[in-house]
C-alpha cells in the first residue's frame, strides 16, 4: 500500500502529458481581423496666428497678440488698471481710494463722509532767519 501513494501521482503525469501530445488540434490565429483599419487623424490646436492664446475665430485683433478678454491689445490711457475699451471715464483715473466700482471713473465720497485727503505736494523750508 505504500507504493500507491507514490505510483498515483506518476501515472496522472504520464497521461496528461500523452493527452496533449496525441491531440490534433489546429493552432488558433490570433491577428484581429475584424474590419479595416482606420488611422486616427492627428490631434492639431486652432489656430492663433498672433499666439496670445486666443483662438483666431475668438479673437477679435488676430493680427496683434493682445488680453485673453478678446485678444487685443490694452490701451489705458489713464493708467488704472481698466482698459480704454471699458473705461467709461478713460481721461480721468479711478483712485485706488477703496471705493473703487471698476468702470474707471472717480466715485464721490458718499454724504456725510470726508473724502480722502489729496496728497497735497511738500511743504517748502521757512526762510532762514538772519543772522544777528
Amino acid at each position: 500500500m505504500a507504493r500507491a501513494p507514490l505510483l498515483l501521482p506518476l501515472l496522472l503525469l504520464l497521461a496528461c502529458a500523452q493527452s496533449s501530445s496525441s491531440s490534433t488540434t489546429p493552432p488558433v490565429n490570433l491577428r484581429a481581423t475584424n474590419g479595416p483599419v482606420v488611422v486616427p487623424k492627428p490631434i492639431s490646436a486652432p489656430p492663433d496666428t498672433d499666439g496670445d492664446r486666443v483662438n483666431d475665430y475668438n479673437d477679435l485683433c488676430p493680427q496683434q497678440p493682445g488680453s485673453l478678454r478678446d485678444g487685443c491689445p490694452v490701451v489705458d490711457t489713464d493708467r488704472d488698471g481698466i482698459s480704454d475699451k471699458y473705461d467709461k471715464c478713460p481721461t480721468a483715473p479711478e483712485p485706488r481710494d477703496g471705493r473703487a466700482d471698476g468702470d474707471g471713473c472717480p466715485i464721490a465720497a458718499p454724504p456725510g463722509t470726508t473724502a480722502p485727503p489729496a496728497a497735497a505736494p511738500p511743504a517748502a523750508a521757512p526762510p532762514a532767519a538772519p543772522p544777528g
